[in-house]
């Protein structure tokens, strides 16, 4: 493994596993971070899924190229309605869950 000049040779994931079990808030910091990002690479993947652009959905959802951008790469998180206008627009359905934390 090679050394990292922030972690040593301590991985990313044992670095933030160490971090969880120490801080509470760290720990709910990192899952709503993780949450945000499977939403945003969720969005990214089908869109590519179904062959569209980014300008593309954003015309079909009723918005701007810039805030599909900000949706994808996690900078913006997405009310309901407009991941409820992304599926429709993707052809999907949306399904919002709440699941046990297992983490």
């Amino acid at each position: 493994m090679q050394k990292n000049p922030y972690l040593g040779r301590e991985s990313t994931t044992q670095y933030v596993r160490r971090r969880s079990a120490r801080s509470p808030e760290f720990a709910a910091a990192h899952a709503e971070e993780f949450d945000r990002l499977t939403v945003a690479n969720e969005i990214r993947r089908v869109r590519e899924r179904r062959k569209l652009s980014q300008e593309q959905l954003a015309a079909r959802v009723g918005t701007s190229q810039p805030h599909i951008a900000r949706l994808e790469t996690g900078r913006a998180t997405p009310r309901l309605d407009v991941l409820h206008r992304i599926a429709t627009a993707l052809n999907f359905r949306l399904d919002v869950r709440f699941v046990t934390n297992s983490r």
